[in-house]
């Protein structure tokens, strides 16, 4: 008698060190790949602009050409500049934001990426019409990253961390801000960060210990195929 394993759902592909949301209904999203000293990033406001890492970016960078929300990433105090391979703190802490003054109508869900060489400091939270809800993401999941971060300590390979916030209780959401950073001596290294909003909640990221059993299970069927 032949034995099956059901894997547990996931509506996620990785590619470009991000995972790939697939979100039902209307969706919206936005990166910000190989963030460095470089163009497109060091170009409004002038190059210099974006060195100083003890004050406010002087305009926020709105996402990629292919980009469908109109989020922007700015940093709001503290460390951070454009350094030659990545946001760069410096050791210095600080905060940066991600907001959307005019998100998808009916905002059900987001789901916030960061592609970075250490932890990050100041855990990423949500405020949403204005207001200072600071709510703590629903579900988290970390994974491998696809670059190579520059710290105090030499090259150290990126960590790939999602968030994901379910705010299908909460009705007419306007606008939105996300704010994360970093602490003193923490030396974050930030490569890369996205974001997907959707109209319609579904849980797309898993719990590290869902992850862990999908791939014990995977692993099961893999041996006894071997057999």
């Amino acid at each position: 008698m032949k034995s099956s394993i059901l894997l547990p759902f996931i509506a996620t592909s990785l590619t470009q060190a991000a995972v790939t949301i697939t979100l039902p209904g209307n969706s919206e999203s936005a990166q910000w790949t190989n963030l460095k000293n470089a163009p497109p990033y060091t170009g409004a406001g002038g190059a210099s602009s974006f060195f100083n890492a003890s004050a406010a970016w002087p305009t926020p960078i709105p996402g990629n050409a292919s980009a469908t929300s109109s989020a922007v990433f700015s940093k709001i105090s503290g460390g951070g500049y454009f350094a030659t391979s990545s946001v760069y703190d410096a050791g210095v802490a600080g905060i940066y934001s991600l907001s959307d003054s005019t998100p998808i109508s009916n905002l059900a869900t987001l789901v916030f990426q960061i592609d970075a060489g250490t932890a990050i400091g100041v855990l990423p939270t949500l405020n949403f019409n204005g207001g200072s809800q600071a709510l703590a993401a629903d579900f988290f999941l970390s994974m491998p990253g696809n670059y190579t971060a520059n710290g105090p300590d030499g090259p150290v390979p990126t960590t790939n961390r999602a968030w994901q916030w379910d705010l299908s209780s909460i009705s007419d959401i306007t606008s939105y801000e996300i704010r994360w950073g970093s602490t003193t001596n923490n030396h974050l290294t930030q490569n890369q960060i996205n974001i997907t909003a959707g109209d319609a909640f579904t849980q797309v990221i898993p719990e590290p210990s869902t992850m862990l059993l999908s791939a014990f299970a995977l692993s099961t069927i893999i041996l006894r195929r071997k057999k």
